[in-house]
């Protein structure tokens, strides 16, 4: 009854609210000139206070106050204008450089100019990627630190008050913390200066010996932004600024309109489609256009061929790029040409492009940028009347190969992020030549179809695995005529690789299996994976498994293990794992076991306040030393809500959202990531993990209830999103009825549960006490893996569960420990189990792991 009332009070608020903030506009939203002297570079000449006050001014103020900033001439005795060459140098600097204007790199060079030293540290087994820029004369010269905190980040500036441990890789961190543990009871070089020549001096720049060792004498916080500050002298900055020596940007390629759309919605985003229209009279240079079979006496067709390359920012650090290229034959007379891109993005957010149009023959150029908020609706295009000489080039992203040639075959992709059990694969032919074609995973042949419709069920792993499905085209005589792959289940996320084995702290020597996890942007594909041990290259690989035997040297006091991953858009990343340290640290390099546990009394109340001498840990029935003990209230969380939306859930779904939403609002920090899966025939992601919890909440409205229960299948595509995720890892699954419709049975749905050590808190709706089955499912799902079982009788009791989930995870104790077997011996399952001493308090956690 008081329903629409309240949303009727909602929407006033809401239109309140919109009415206070509709001068606020975000600078990304500004004219672009004003954005781009805002947030491209000339602003950072103001003081803090000059920028802050530009920022509160309108766009005719802004205009105004940027033509007479620019329009000074603080060198009056020359005739030209230093400070807008100055500028326009020092931006031609940064733009030949490929820098983004937020990456702190491009301010010290539009302030300070090109560094009198430029030291960019090759040391990745020890460092993030650092570079040094040094000022001044060689003796007193100053340097700045800059680093890339994170391989989607781009470079800022180091300073003090961060310590010196962001520098290091985390392997490194791991061991020179050790290191200093140790410091006075061990001898020899320290591990940094034995891995990287550039350590001792870095030391030196930094004022920091190691991690802890302060100089009196080291720089401040204060020194360091100097490197950023804005010129005291003004007219000595343009003078310096218009003297840089730079080289001169490519030709103008001639753009006469740039559009931006919103026609329609694809799936939870909206399709943002980028229109750049080049004038009639533009000159592209063509290239002969490649064929077979080409006849001497006839002329080579020529061809148009043109790039986009993009890259969208957000909150001023980039969001995602691409690449775009057109190949259109050259007109017998001038036309018009449209370029056309699309990106799905989420509604309601704001993005900046920046869009480099290239004629890729001639080597003209244009710079777009554009600055745009996606609408929460798709709008509609008006119908415009298309001029008939216009040519509409649709781009094709360079990472999907075209068909090549007459003879060719494609293998369409799963439609699901994750694919296992049985998979019906489809190929499409082109051209006469192909007459059967085989089907193989892993390089082990299946099945082999000899006439069309080339389609057959494969037999994949029974749990999430990154495996290679490869089929290939073969002639009448067996000949290969044509070949296509697709990687399934690769896991997707920000650009990481992990090596798994050997493991951590097992002293190796001769052939060793080396292996490795690869987590890879959406969109973007593995170059290659090289395996190096003291740097020297053992393996490269161009897919998965991500495995080879490599040697290592058998008489070695130090020797290390690298996995360098390189994408095909030139991202790189790396990790490392020694495999034979000194003796001293064998006593600390050890990987522990973390266990994450909840303690209750006899009501059920969490218990607080406890310590490590509270606790017993068993492994396998032996008791455990625990080495690490502390309450972990705000370690990052990785969470996920899975929801039944299957046909029964439809008095119930609208409820189970808005508790869903609630409770993620409650416990995400920006530390922390979550995700949202839904399911009922099937599972289907709605939004992978992020941040971002408003878009995790735009994700599930509107959901629909219709369609069978694949409970079963929805767990292991859930916690398949949690590989090579470490640290606090919780699942929150919601369905009020048994399963009906999965691939995956219960008995392999629990064994990757407890293979993924992610504690499951299942809550069951409407089940009742008489539904044993469905009951001791959900139990045992919990129980082994330390989460914990709800059952509900109606919808408006979730939020006292969530609740609960919430107080819990914000309650538990991490108990961790060193295994006292032998370290690396054998794999299998490992019987774990924590005991509270004191009477009447019951530890609960994972009941084990694999090894």
């Amino acid at each position: 009854m008081n329903r629409p009332l309240t949303i009727l009070s909602l929407a006033v608020l809401f239109l309140v609210a919109l009415a206070a903030g509709a001068e606020e506009v975000s600078p990304v939203l500004w004219p672009e000139e004003q954005r781009a002297f805002f947030q491209d570079g000339p602003a950072y000449l103001l003081e803090p206070a000059e920028r802050d006050r530009f920022a509160a001014l309108d766009e005719a103020e802004r205009q105004r106050f940027m033509e007479e900033f620019l329009d000074r001439d603080p060198v009056p005795a020359t005739p030209e204008n230093e400070l807008r060459e100055g500028i326009r140098r020092r931006l031609l600097l940064i733009r030949n450089e490929g820098l983004l204007p937020s990456d702190d790199r491009a301010q010290l060079l539009f302030l300070r100019g090109p560094a009198d030293e430029r030291k960019v540290l090759d040391c990745g087994s020890t460092f993030k990627p650092v570079e040094l820029w040094g000022y001044g004369p060689e003796k007193g010269r100053r340097f700045a630190v800059l680093y890339q905190p994170d391989p989607a980040e781009t470079y800022r500036l180091w300073l003090p008050t961060e310590s010196k441990r962001v520098l290091y890789t985390p392997e490194l961190q791991y061991f020179l913390e050790q290191w200093e543990e140790l410091r006075g009871f061990i001898f020899g070089k320290r591990f940094d200066y034995q891995l990287c020549e550039e350590a001792k001096r870095v030391d030196r720049i930094t004022g920091v010996d190691g991690l802890f060792g302060y100089e009196k004498d080291r720089p401040t916080d204060a020194d360091m932004m100097r490197f950023l500050a804005p010129p005291d002298d003004l007219a000595a900055w343009a003078r310096r600024a218009a003297a840089t020596a730079v080289e001169p940007p490519p030709e103008e390629l001639p753009v006469e309109q740039v559009e931006l759309l919103f026609p329609e919605w694809e799936g939870q985003r909206i399709v943002t489609r980028v229109v750049v229209r080049l004038p009639q009279d533009v000159e592209l240079e063509t290239a002969e256009a490649a064929s077979e079979g080409e006849l001497l006496d006839e002329e080579p067709e020529q061809e148009i061929e043109l790039t986009a390359t993009g890259l969208l920012e957000q909150d001023g650090q980039p969001f995602e790029d691409f690449r775009v290229r057109y190949t259109l034959p050259a007109p017998e007379e001038p036309r018009p040409i449209a370029l056309v891109l699309e990106r799905p993005l989420r509604p309601g957010f704001e993005f900046l492009l920046r869009l480099t149009v290239k004629d890729e023959v001639g080597g003209a150029e244009q710079i777009i940028r554009r600055g745009f908020r996606v609408p929460d609706v798709p709008e509609a295009v008006e119908e415009a009347e298309v001029p008939e000489a216009l040519v509409i080039a649709l781009g094709q992203q360079l990472a999907e190969e075209p068909m090549a040639g007459a003879d060719s075959l494609v293998l369409v992709p799963p439609e699901v992020d994750v694919a296992l059990g049985l998979w019906r694969a489809e190929v499409l032919t082109t051209g006469d030549r192909i007459a059967k074609v085989v089907f193989s995973v892993d390089g082990q042949v299946q099945l082999t179809r000899t006439r069309p419709p080339y389609s057959v069920e494969l037999r994949l792993s029974d749990f999430p695995s990154e495996q290679v499905v490869r089929v290939e085209g073969l002639d009448e005589d067996g000949e290969l005529v044509a070949a296509d792959e697709v990687i399934i289940n690769q896991p997707r996320g920000s650009l990481n690789v992990r090596i798994t084995d050997p493991p951590r702290g097992r002293q190796s020597a001769g052939e060793v299996q080396a292996r490795a996890q690869i987590v890879v942007p959406e969109g973007k594909r593995v170059e290659s994976v090289t395996f190096l041990v003291d740097d020297v290259v053992q393996a490269t690989l161009d897919r998965p498994p991500w495995e080879a035997m490599v040697t290592a040297p058998e008489d070695a006091e130090l020797s290390y293990l690298t996995a360098v991953v390189e994408l095909d858009d030139g991202a790189r990343a790396e990790d490392v794992r020694f495999l034979r340290s000194p003796q001293y640290l064998e006593q600390v390099d050890v990987s522990l076991v973390e266990l994450y546990t909840t303690v209750t009394d006899r009501n059920g109340s969490l218990a607080r306040g406890l310590t490590a001498d509270d606790f017993e840990v068993f492994e396998d029935g032996r008791r455990q030393e625990i080495k690490k003990f502390e309450l972990v209230e705000n370690l990052p969380l990785t969470v996920g809500i899975t929801i039944d939306t299957s046909g029964s859930m439809s008095e119930s779904l609208f409820e189970a959202q808005q508790a869903a939403v609630e409770f993620l609002e409650n416990i995400v920090t920006r530390r922390d990531r979550c995700f949202a899966l839904s399911f009922a025939t099937r599972p289907v992601m709605l939004m992978p993990p992020t941040n971002d919890v408003d878009a995790v909440a735009r994700s599930l409205d509107g959901l629909a209830a219709v369609g069978n229960t694949a409970l079963h299948d929805a767990l292991v595509h859930s916690l398949y999103y949690y590989r090579g995720v470490t640290g606090r890892r919780a699942l929150v699954v919601l369905s009020d009825g048994d399963d009906t419709a999965s691939n995956v049975p219960f008995r392999n749905a629990l064994e990757y549960a407890r293979r993924s050590g992610v504690a499951v808190y299942t809550i069951a709706l409407d089940v009742g006490t008489l539904d044993l089955n469905i009951r001791n499912k959900l139990r045992d799902l919990s129980s082994e893996t330390g989460g914990r079982s709800f059952f509900v009788k109606d919808a408006e009791a979730l939020r006292s569960v969530y609740a609960e989930i919430e107080s819990e995870l914000r309650s538990q104790y991490l108990v961790a420990y060193a295994p006292d077997r032998a370290r690396g011996t054998g794999g299998g399952y490992r019987e774990v189990e924590v005991k509270v001493k004191q009477r009447g308090l019951k530890a609960r956690t994972t009941r084990g792991y694999y090894e």
